[in-house]
């Protein structure tokens, strides 16, 4: 795994490019509602253009999980590519022209499995369990950018008891097929999301910064901010069902940092911000009927020469 990371680090140097006058920016895409905000279809969408347009842009989204019984195709990606991959990292690896291994560009990647009534002894300790993420998160992938790139697998054993026979052993036949499965409890994997890893993920964005001209960050959930590198950002792009909203990177960064003084911006929620800055414009998003294709180029005309404008300050 580690010599074909190197061996497509090379072949980025030798790709990467610079433009006399044109500084190189980071893009972040947050959503508005805990889910289907449309943010993965918006970072996806604006990387793929961005790199049509003729500039070396990568996407990057710190956290993500995949629900595998909605998105079973994960499972057989999994085995294939011998780690954690999710439906979200699958589409901005492509938008990416797979130009940077996909567990960088995602570096924690989880597979959130259902759950079954009869293991819990009261229907509110099920939907407790039910609510939790990471409780639910049977198995993941901490990839760790420093000087040599590694993948740690987190086997959550005490979530595969709460599902079914078939499900576990879905599970289990990926973890056959990683590298470096570790067993770990729920209280690990919730200190993770909560900051833990947020070193490691900025690592992995300091990585793509080096050799991108671009690159396009995607938020997990209505979180403002998933790390604190990403809170750099020279533009923010607000989404929700049918209209997206452009923020001045600067004012974000201020505007999150009114609201917490823990340096901690993922615990602040995007809709917080909203009160305190400015659009500089929104857009309206027409309905796709297949999500997978991405906006047509012409609904994020205006976001894209915006973005060029900034590269040309």
């Amino acid at each position: 795994m580690e010599a074909e990371i190197k061996s497509q680090r090379n072949c980025i140097t030798s790709r990467r490019y610079f433009i006399y006058g044109v500084r190189d920016l980071k893009v972040l895409v947050i959503g508005l509602l805990e889910e289907n905000s449309g943010k993965t279809t918006i970072a996806s969408s604006l990387t793929s253009y961005l790199n049509g347009e003729g500039f070396d842009s990568t996407a990057f989204k710190p956290i993500g999980a995949t629900e595998i019984w909605t998105n079973p195709f994960v499972l057989k990606e999994s085995k294939k590519r011998k780690m954690v991959v999710t439906s979200d990292s699958l589409l901005l690896h492509r938008a990416s022209s797979e130009k940077e291994p996909i567990s960088i560009i995602n570096p924690f990647g989880g597979l959130l499995i259902p759950i079954i009534l009869e293991k819990f002894a009261t229907l509110n300790s099920f939907k407790a369990y039910q609510s939790s993420v990471s409780s639910r998160l049977a198995l993941s992938r901490l990839t760790l950018c420093r000087e040599n790139v590694k993948n740690l697998h987190l086997v959550n054993e005490n979530s595969l008891r709460k599902t079914t026979k078939n499900m576990e052993y879905e599970i289990y036949e990926i973890i056959t097929y990683v590298e470096n499965p570790v067993k770990v409890d729920e209280n690990y994997l919730v200190e993770l999301l909560s900051g833990g890893a947020t070193s490691e993920m900025d690592a992995c964005l300091n990585y793509l910064e080096k050799r991108h001209e671009i690159v396009v960050i995607e938020s997990n959930s209505d979180v403002a901010s998933p790390t604190r590198r990403c809170l750099e950002s020279d533009a923010v792009i607000l989404t929700s069902p049918g209209l997206a909203m452009v923020i001045d990177g600067n004012r974000f960064k201020k505007a999150v940092e009114i609201l917490t003084s823990n340096g901690k911006p993922w615990v602040i929620k995007s809709e917080e911000i909203v009160p305190l800055t400015k659009r500089v414009f929104s857009i309206e998003l027409p309905l796709l009927h297949d999500q997978m294709e991405g906006y047509p180029k012409e609904s994020l005309d205006q976001i894209i020469e915006y973005i060029k404008g900034l590269k040309r300050k």
